[in-house]
């Protein structure tokens, strides 16, 4: 088991922590957060992926023998190493003490049988304490560096925006005005609704707003945004003018150009998805984004804004604005989704 070492970084005068929680396609809903459990045992496995990490924990009884089996959940590799967690921070034969929060659904089993719970924090048999839903000490903080980049190609991270996260992953009506339909939709939804039962990734904004490192690479006819979370690759196509006769698609069609130094970017044509706007908000097809990328003058940060509609569930436009700093040297945890991991936290619910 390794120890945290903290991660060399740029000299900076302002920090910025991702105090907020990090998740993947899901809430905590099945959880029950209001009571907490804690456990001592054995490490069995330590499933270190996404969209969630997993750990075996076999417990033992006072006398001895053998007790309950327990799959503790944790956060995305990628939120996990934001909060300082390695894929080697555990590994099976560790005995640990973890709290966490048990399952609504006391019924509800493993494969193995085991219950289920939600993991808050873990202790080592050296009583070293590790969070796992809060920013552990020497976990790679964001940054701001003292020399930024010359334009907008290099690497990002989103720094914390806690009312825009809370009302993109823990969507409530009354965050958003809202039609009809999206009220209904909202009421109606149902985990067989969420296309991340099937690995596939958030549609634009949400997939832009997570707290993930970012790599944008400049070319003359397409620029390119790849993601951390979800290894998406969005194509920003700049000697385009029309989203006609474009196929949709989850990640929609881009279409750039440059105004002084500021990218814009018009976005159509996406293909319906179950959380495309919010978690449990779907989004419909004439759902239209514009995006704002703006360079600061020192270029240690890019000023992100955007403008979503969707006039089937959008009673109105909604818009936000982020800062994503410069983090030439950060390292991207650039896993692929595991649909058997995917699939076991929706079956929770």
């Amino acid at each position: 088991m390794s120890n945290f070492i903290p991660r060399t970084v740029l000299s900076a005068s302002i920090l910025f922590f991702h105090a907020v929680p990090t998740w993947a396609h899901h809430s905590w809903a099945p959880y029950d957060l209001n009571s907490e459990v804690t456990l001592e045992g054995q490490i069995v496995e330590y499933k270190w992926g996404n969209p969630h990490t997993y750990i075996q924990l076999q417990t033992t009884n006072a006398d001895g023998s053998k007790g309950l089996l327990w799959e503790i959940e944790a956060s995305s590799a990628m939120a996990m190493h934001n909060r300082g967690w390695a894929p080697d921070t555990v590994a099976p034969g560790d005995r640990v003490t973890i709290v966490a929060n048990p399952s609504r659904n006391s019924n509800q089993t493993t494969a193995l049988g085991g219950r289920l719970a939600l993991g808050n924090r873990l202790v080592t048999s050296k009583n070293v304490e590790l969070e796992m839903r809060k920013v552990n000490s020497g976990a790679p903080v964001i940054v701001v560096p003292k020399q930024g980049s010359k334009s907008l190609a290099g690497q990002w991270r989103t720094t914390a925006n806690p009312e825009a996260s809370r009302h993109f992953f823990f969507f409530e009506p009354k965050d958003w005005p809202l039609t009809e339909a999206g009220v209904r939709a909202y009421a109606a939804f149902k985990n067989s609704d969420n296309p991340g039962m099937n690995c596939v990734p958030y549609a634009p904004p949400f997939l832009m707003v997570v707290g993930d490192a970012k790599a944008i690479t400049l070319g003359k006819d397409e620029i390119i945004i790849r993601t951390e979370l979800e290894r998406a690759q969005r194509v920003i196509h700049m000697n385009e003018t029309s989203h006609d006769g474009v196929e949709p698609s989850v990640l929609g069609h881009s279409i750039g150009r440059w105004e002084g130094d500021v990218l814009l970017v018009d976005t159509a044509r996406f293909a319906k998805h179950g959380i495309g706007n919010a978690q449990k908000l779907p989004s419909g097809p004439d759902k239209r984004l514009t995006e704002r990328f703006q360079l600061s003058a020192d270029g240690t940060r890019i000023f992100y804004s955007f403008e979503l509609t969707d006039p089937t569930y959008l009673a109105a436009p909604v818009s936000y604005k982020f800062e994503w700093v410069y983090s030439p040297d950060f390292e991207m945890v650039e896993l692929p989704c595991d649909q058997e991991s995917a699939k076991r936290y929706l079956k929770l619910q």
